[in-house]
């Protein structure tokens, strides 16, 4: 328990150091706002209970009824503006903050090892941050923080007023009087208070456990539902197959079983919820009515003027609110502490890929050698292996080829190659030396590549193929050109300044398959990198565009090594070697001849495809 509490405490302290070396200013002004706000509604109270007080004294004096009731105005629209500004200016801050949380949610993403990226778990773990806004994890303990030191002032002022109240006392020797001067008086009244308020924490926090349980079995399908949203609504792509299939009932009625799903698990909550608060606020008006008759008969009696009675009730319910606000907000920060464990946590996975100090110098760049020695790896949860017992070598200047069936481990080979995964056994040599031993960014800047999975984004065309804001325009313009999309380009009236998709611009052009394709290889040839890995680069060309990219390709590749993965095996003539894969493991290897002759796996493929090549 101990270790527990102290780990506890570590957390809320590195918890603010993180917000306060986001927001330096973000703290101070949340405590300033909490005691605006907690000060404001007794500028109502006792300015009201003053004007009363005097209205009803027969000795009056209207100048200085009128000059309380400017002040009371004044106050209260000077305090309102103050505080909305003030509230403003807070939300700005946070709302930085927030954005720097959701790019740091980002930026781990992108550091992390890429099968880890893939995990469901480690997903929905991303998700549920980013879903949490304001109300949960590390952005969350500015506002309990501020609700904290709001409680703390309006009880401070709230009993202040309590001591005054009970100092009053009704004139009298006897009778009632006497009753209400009695210190069984003021105990009775300090419990049923302490009873009210005990109740109202009860049912609070009897409720946020029901809410924190139900939240916890709903955020399954609450992800379901986000993740279904995201990936039918958001891609404007997407639309094409959603209206030619008529699949929106089939979208429309998964939603609505994961919302019944949701609102299933949530309905415990809500249900006590309900019945919790309706004997809240029976019990809180019971009281509220003794409160008014205690007063009052302490008014009546000669305790204090008339307008006191508005005085002490407004203090009763703000002492009443202020304890509440205290335990609630307890209650969350204590819960919330959960979800900012998570955010650590997430932060704090292992950078698997991003391990290693060796550079990679010219000389390796120059004379380099890869070897797979024994490599198998499987994806989290799969039941087989992607690869098993995977060995070759490959080198500088020399083309390889990697052909096999859909799921034979091809696209997984070059995710390894690439470091995007790392191998669960045996290893994958540069030059002698394990790739995890090499700086991770330098390893990756070695390959110019084209996956299978390929993206365009939403940004200008120059971008695009360079990656980048600021960019070489000549070598953009000769790397579209010689990807085969120069006649394209040449129809662009703004050039590699035009904005590709519609997201952004309503002048956004849109590419066809085919035309995406180009400007991915144009980006591979951008970057001019030592070694080249293309994975179907041609698989939404026609055959006279594929020939002509081969060959483009071939001329751009001389110097340097390239591992090429295509269904189509016209593209195997002009490589070294080619390997054959077959579930996850290579099967053959040789040049094109070579298995021609051997009449094997690649010889079965070769035949299939040969009605085409003829």
């Amino acid at each position: 328990m101990e270790k527990t509490d102290k780990m506890d405490w570590s957390l809320i302290k590195r918890a603010i150091v993180y917000l306060v070396k986001e927001s330096p200013g973000i703290f101070p002004l949340a405590f300033l706002q909490a005691a605006m706000e907690a000060a404001y509604p007794y500028i109502g109270i006792l300015l009201s209970a003053r004007i009363l007080t005097e209205l009803a004294d027969p000795g009056r004096s209207m100048e200085h009824l009128f000059r309380t009731a400017l002040l009371l105005v004044g106050l209260n629209f000077f305090g309102r503006r103050l505080m909305d500004f003030g509230g403003q200016l807070l939300d700005v801050l946070q709302y930085a903050v927030l954005k720097h949380i959701e790019r740091a949610v980002a930026e781990k993403a992108w550091k992390m090892d890429y099968a880890m990226s893939a995990e469901p778990k480690i997903n929905e773990t991303k998700q549920r941050i980013t879903r949490w806004h304001y109300g949960r994890g590390v952005l969350a303990l500015v506002g309990q923080f501020r609700g904290l030191f709001q409680a703390f002032v309006t009880i401070g002022i709230s009993i202040a007023l309590v001591v005054e109240f009970f100092r009053a006392k009704a004139v009298g020797e006897g009778g009632t009087a006497a009753l209400l001067n009695h210190w069984g008086a003021s105990v009775l009244f300090l419990g049923l208070l302490a009873g009210s308020i005990a109740y109202q924490i009860y049912s609070s926090f009897r409720i946020q456990k029901y809410y924190f349980q139900a939240n916890e079995a709903a955020g399954k399908p609450m992800s379901q539902m986000m993740y279904l949203m995201d990936s039918c609504f958001s891609e404007y792509r997407n639309g094409k197959d959603i209206r030619m299939f008529r699949a929106q009932e089939q979208i429309f009625g998964k939603l609505r079983r994961q919302s019944g799903e949701y609102l299933e698990k949530m309905e415990p909550a809500y249900r006590y919820e309900r019945r919790k608060n309706s004997f809240s606020v029976l019990f809180s008006r019971c009281f509220d009515l003794l409160v008014y008759l205690f007063v009052g008969a302490k008014a009546v009696f000669g305790a204090f003027g008339v307008g006191s009675i508005l005085k002490y009730t407004g203090m009763v319910a703000q002492l009443g609110d202020g304890v509440t606000r205290l335990c609630d907000t307890v209650r969350d920060f204590l819960q919330n502490m959960e979800y900012v464990k998570v955010y650590f946590d997430y932060l704090d996975m292992p950078n698997a890929t991003a391990e290693g100090t060796l550079p990679v110098t010219d000389e390796i760049r120059e004379n380099y050698e890869f070897e797979f020695r024994n490599v198998s790896f499987t994806y989290p949860g799969a039941a087989a292996p992607s690869l098993s017992g995977i060995s070759c070598r490959f080198r500088k200047g020399e083309k390889i080829a990697i052909v096999g069936r859909n799921g034979s481990g091809k696209t997984t080979f070059i995710k390894l190659l690439c470091r995007l995964c790392a191998p669960q056994e045996g290893e994958i040599l540069l030059n002698g030396v394990d790739i995890r031993k090499y700086q991770y960014q330098e390893y990756l800047s070695f390959f110019s590549t084209v996956f299978q999975d390929y993206q365009i984004f939403a940004f200008r065309l120059g971008e695009n193929v360079a990656a980048e804001s600021e960019y070489d325009k000549d070598k953009v313009t000769l790397a579209l050109e010689n990807a085969g999309f120069g006649e394209r380009l040449k129809t662009l009236a703004e050039g590699l300044d035009t904005q590709l998709f519609k997201r952004f611009s309503e002048d956004g052009v849109e590419l066809s398959g085919g035309e995406s394709q180009k400007v991915a290889i144009a980006r591979c040839l951008y970057k001019d990198a030592p070694y080249v890995v293309l994975d179907e680069p041609t698989a939404a060309l026609d055959p006279v565009a594929e020939a002509d990219i081969y060959q483009r390709m071939n001329r751009f590749t001389k110097d340097k090594g390239a591992i090429y993965i295509s269904h189509r095996l016209s593209s195997c003539h002009f490589c070294h070697r080619i390997l054959v894969f077959e579930e996850g493991r290579i099967a053959e290897q040789g040049s094109h001849e070579e298995l021609l002759a051997a009449g094997g796996l690649y010889r079965r493929l070769w035949d299939a495809q040969a009605q085409y090549y003829a």
